[in-house]
């Protein structure tokens, strides 16, 4: 019986915590109106997030890309669309998510993040003004406005009624945490405690912490203050916590994110707790400048406006301090974090936070389909005996041929495809599913439907090597000179389409150049101005065409010629050897790939992709039917049996399939693959 009752208090432990805080708010009523307030206004910044969210339709994603270009354009952006969105939460989030995918780069981030805080103190002036008058008048009718929009049938109309009706509730909670604390004195007096001005800046922090909304924790603060509940030096404290406090948020966000997106929490963090232990030492020269700051522009001693002003003054007194310090700060942060991928299987770009912002989650889920390649690319350059820097430096792979280092090792080619690939595939799977459900544009449905397709086509061709791997093995080491050439051509085979696909790789990964307007604008760029590059470029898929024709498998050559130059960005932190040697390769590949970032993506063109695409494909499905008079020939000339012929034939149909996998999903990666179904 007892345990029974232990069992029932503590699943529904919650809800009596609940029902407790009911009953205790009821006997106190100017409690109740207190906690109401901070309740109802935390429902309007709810109701203002989702309002700004519901018709921003990627508006917000493109000019955050646009208006940060510069550390003073970052900064300015941060503060400007806080100040309109009243909301540093939701662009702290924004931009953690577009650091995170590498949308943008750290310091554009941090510059928008210390522009969030300045942007922040245009909610303490709206607070503070509001307390001095009568806004109960203004709130009521906000909320019904806003009510009468969200009935319209519009996504625009009825973003603008959450945003009335935010600001509404807002309001009504500003006025119902004054109303509580000017009868607060009956039930509790705080002006009767002292905690000194470092005590109460630790009260402000801990406050937002808990509440994690720093414009709720001001209202509170300013009400206290109106109300003679705090003193005016105490109340200045209070508002410098409120900045320690609220990174909470911005970390909270950061949990779900890759290293990046931790970094640029941490550099918020960094801002906030670097500015309030500079004030805190020399807060009585800041609670001076205040006063007289204050005297000069007519605001009377007794007025809440004092305490947005302060919180005005040090954001600012941050901001100017240390602005000019982003570039040290994002240099520290990266040395101090390793951001290398300690675990393969583990997604990298894409997490359920950015589903809201379709636009970004499309392009984190494209960078996520390419970090599935990139593990399917080690496994398979490995299984057939290659180093991925081999692939990617050497310009003739043949003489690579006869370095059997890999092939000697037993790796383990269906644990790395269950830890490295399928589990990777099987998460983008499930958010791709989540996305399609929040998309609304056709182009967007089909964008998510071919990055579908190629994940499960690079899965598909990394379970196929696995049935390549011991003839590979057995084969190459053959004493049947026939037998060996014929599967150290099929190693070759694979390793320049390997090779052609890391050429083709853009810098960044685009993953947007699918649409079809930015391919127009692509290529008609790249014909009239570029002219020159864009015919170089599908000579060289020529060349690589009649190479496949003549079945001697070296448009992996004219590939690798550029690849130094076009190497993936990405590629550095998707590296994972099976052996120690191939760690080292991956160094070499991070050193490299950052030179490669500012290579146009005129030098190849996605008409050009498709024709050098289609050449391999043809190559490959000639290479299968060559294999059956190759194998009737070698038979007659006795140089097989007939049980190597049918192995022989065998794995020559498994690399025209692998071959086939593996340009199927970079078309589709591309969107440039006319086959839409999976």
């Amino acid at each position: 019986m007892i345990f029974r009752i232990q069992e029932f208090f503590r699943q529904n432990i919650f809800s009596l915590c609940i029902l407790l805080v009911i009953y205790g708010l009821s006997t106190s009523p100017q409690v109740a109106k207190l906690c109401a307030g901070v309740a109802i206004l935390l429902f309007g910044m709810i109701f203002l997030s989702n309002g700004f969210r519901s018709f921003s339709g990627g508006f917000l994603e493109k000019v955050l890309l646009k208006f940060t270009k510069t550390t003073p354009r970052s900064i300015t952006f941060g503060a400007v669309i806080t100040t309109l969105m009243q909301s540093s939460s939701l662009v702290s989030v924004l931009c953690i998510s577009f650091v995170s995918v590498s949308l943008i780069s750290l310091p554009q981030g941090i510059g928008v993040m210390f522009g969030a805080n300045l942007g922040n103190t245009a909610g303490s002036w709206l607070i503070a003004g509001a307390s001095s008058i009568n806004i109960s008048v203004f709130a009521l009718p906000l909320i019904v406005g806003g009510l009468l929009f969200n009935f319209q049938n519009k996504a625009a109309y009825k973003g603008i009624g959450q945003v009335l009706s935010g600001l509404g509730f807002f309001f009504l909670g500003v006025f119902y945490i004054k109303e509580g604390f000017e009868g607060f004195s009956s039930v509790l007096d705080l002006s009767q405690y002292d905690f000194g001005a470092l005590g109460f800046m630790l009260v402000g922090a801990l406050v937002t912490a808990i509440i994690q909304s720093s414009h709720a924790t001001l209202a509170i603060i300013i009400a206290a203050f109106l109300a003679g509940q705090i003193s005016y030096k105490n109340a200045l404290a209070c508002v410098l916590g409120t900045s320690a406090g609220g990174v909470v948020t911005a970390l909270v966000a950061s949990l779900s994110t890759n290293a990046q997106g931790r970094k640029l929490a941490l550099a918020n963090c960094v801002f906030n707790f670097v500015v309030v232990a500079l004030v805190m030492i020399f807060f009585d020269y800041f609670v001076l400048a205040n006063d007289t700051l204050a005297a000069l522009i007519g605001i009377g001693a007794s007025s809440s406006l004092r305490l947005a002003l302060f919180h005005t003054i040090f954001n600012v007194f941050g901001v100017a301090l240390l602005s000019f310090a982003i570039p040290f700060i994002a240099q520290t942060l990266d040395k101090i974090f390793d951001s290398r991928i300690k675990n393969e299987s583990a997604p990298m770009f894409i997490n359920d936070s950015l589903l809201p912002y379709t636009d970004t989650a499309i392009h984190a889920l494209g960078k996520e389909v390419w970090h599935l390649y990139q593990n399917a690319f080690a496994i398979i350059a490995h299984t057939i005996g290659f180093h991925r820097h081999d692939i990617r430096e050497h310009g003739d792979l043949k003489p690579l041929l006869q370095n059997y280092e890999l092939l000697e090792k037993d790796i383990a080619v269906r644990e790395l495809y269950n830890n490295d690939v399928k589990s990777l595939f099987n998460v983008i799977i499930d958010f791709s599913t989540k996305l399609q459900a929040c998309v609304t544009q056709p182009k967007d449905v089909q964008r998510i439907m071919s990055l579908q397709i190629a994940s499960r086509k690079i899965a598909e061709a990394t379970k196929n090597i696995e049935l390549l791997q011991d003839n590979i093995k057995k084969y190459t080491k053959s004493n049947n000179q026939a037998l060996k050439s014929e599967y150290n051509n099929m190693r070759l085979g694979l390793a320049n389409l390997l090779a052609l696909i890391e050429q083709i790789s853009p810098a960044s990964l685009e993953v947007e150049m699918s649409d079809k307007k930015a391919d127009k604008k692509t290529d008609k760029k790249a014909s009239g101005k570029a002219g020159k590059k864009t015919e170089s470029a599908s000579g060289a898929s020529g060349k690589n065409s009649k190479k496949a024709d003549s079945g001697k498998a070296k448009s992996g050559k004219n590939a690798n010629k550029n690849a130094k130059d076009l190497e993936a960005d990405s590629s550095k932190d998707f590296a994972k050897d099976s052996d120690a040697d191939s760690s080292k390769d991956a160094g070499k590949d991070s050193g490299k790939s950052r030179k490669s970032s500012t290579i146009s993506q005129e030098k190849i063109t996605l008409k050009d992709i498709k024709k050098m695409l289609k050449a391999e494909r043809k190559f490959f499905k000639q290479q299968d039917k060559y294999a059956i008079t190759m194998a009737e020939t070698l038979i007659a000339q006795n140089k097989i049996s007939s049980a190597n012929s049918t192995s022989l034939l065998n794995d020559f149909s498994f690399v025209n399939t692998i071959a086939k996998e593996l340009i199927s999903a970079i078309n589709h990666i591309y969107g440039i693959s006319g086959n839409k179904s999976i």
